[in-house]
């Protein structure tokens, strides 16, 4: 038995819907039930790792762990209580959502922190360290592009060499359904690094009219990320991240997602083809 926790979110819930193409046996952990979606033939249970006990019920008879913490200041502390209680169980492999990029900035560094802890435990490991997300576009940006037909942040012309979250879910799912990946991490990134103006250009000649790329100073993008209701240990996290591209610390291209899956990966155009509808104008652009 696999279980699948973050299931609700945007890798999870990818792992979940590839997983159950398979002949595994999945159980799909969720935040609570109001979240729970899962594909026929898929056991779902909720989950907080703030209570071990909803973990150590989830845990029985599973054998493999995905495991996903939250985008918050509690990371690493949610993730050291979940690898002890499954450090308590039968599992014998504990496949980590991590990040690449080392302890170079906030988000990274708490990643970087669990898996140091996880090692420390004894916990049979296998570290996923994606780049950023290709999707990111559309689940940040894809309002603004619609409706101004730009996009912003601060990272200049910082390279970044992003990866589609369907070939971070189809390594995952190599993971946990076959032999010989314990002891291993992998660093995840697409074929090439790129800017955001050339992510500008691509989704331009790719839904037919003019999308921009605008650079904010980063005390400037922090405000709008604050007045959008982001919380602020969120916002300097971002920001943070936006630096690290900035300099050029995320443009690393590595094979491992083709050794893994035996193809190579998405691309950027192939992502901006496959969700096009994404970007489609649903209010009056600005001129």
């Amino acid at each position: 038995m696999i279980l699948i926790t973050g299931a609700s979110g945007n890798v999870g819930k990818e792992v979940l819907k590839q997983i159950a193409q398979t002949k595994a046996r999945v159980r799909a952990a969720f935040q609570s039930a109001g979240k729970a979606a899962a594909p026929a033939g898929v056991e779902i249970v909720t989950v907080d790792y703030n209570q071990p006990e909803t973990l150590r019920a989830a845990l029985k008879g599973v054998d493999r762990v995905f495991l996903v913490g939250p985008p918050t200041a509690e990371l690493p502390a949610l993730e050291r209580k979940a690898t002890d209680v499954v450090k308590q169980s039968d599992v014998r492999q504990l496949v980590k959502l991590s990040a690449m990029g080392g302890r170079e900035a906030i988000f990274t560094r708490q990643h970087a922190d669990s898996e140091d802890y996880i090692q420390s435990s004894g916990v049979p490991y296998t570290f996923l360290r994606p780049n950023g997300f290709m999707q990111n576009i559309v689940n940040y940006n894809a309002q603004t592009i619609n409706g101004q037909n730009a996009f912003y942040g601060s990272e200049g012309d910082g390279r970044v060499s992003q990866i589609d979250v369907r070939d971070v879910a189809a390594v995952a799912v190599k993971t946990l359904t076959e032999d010989g990946h314990v002891g291993k991490a992998y660093s995840l990134t697409g074929p090439k690094a790129i800017t955001n103006a050339e992510i500008a250009q691509m989704l331009s000649s790719e839904i037919g009219r003019e999308i921009r790329f605008i650079n904010l100073p980063p005390a400037k993008l922090k405000e709008a990320l604050l007045a959008a209701g982001v919380p602020e240990w969120n916002a300097d996290a971002l920001i943070d991240l936006q630096r690290l591209y900035r300099e050029g610390k995320a443009a690393t291209v590595t094979g491992d997602v083709e050794e893994i899956l035996g193809r190579k990966p998405i691309s950027f155009e192939q992502f901006c083809r496959d969700y096009k509808n994404a970007f489609e104008v649903r209010e009056q652009a600005a001129s």
